[in-house]
């Protein structure tokens, strides 16, 4: 998206309207919006778009275990490879987004 928002800002900003729509749209609150867009990610192998909504999910308060079982929700239908591939993904997003929350709460202990 760097390279869209430089090169092309006004489609990036028709991307961004597009996709503000969708959710204001949706009945579906926003913990649970973020997973079934993780499991979409995981089913298109969508990397980077995994790495912006594991810590979106999980600001909207998904466990890692919740954002797990909506990767995993893909296997039967994208088969192991690509569902491993969304998995490793999300856990070194996971992992960040953990370890920053750690050390915010170490900081403000």
């Amino acid at each position: 998206m760097k390279n869209m928002m430089k090169e092309a800002p006004e489609v990036a900003q028709s991307f961004f309207d597009l996709a503000k729509s969708a959710r204001e749209y949706s009945p579906l609150g926003m913990k649970t919006n973020e997973l079934i867009i993780l499991g979409i990610f995981a089913a298109h192998r969508g990397l980077r778009g995994i790495n912006t909504h594991v810590e979106r999910a999980m600001e909207e308060g998904a466990t890692k275990e919740e954002i797990i079982a909506a990767i995993l929700l893909a296997l039967p239908i994208v088969g192991i490879t690509d569902t491993n591939l969304a998995l490793d993904e999300a856990m070194i997003h996971i992992d960040a987004y953990m370890q920053k929350q750690e050390q915010t709460e170490g900081a403000v202990s």
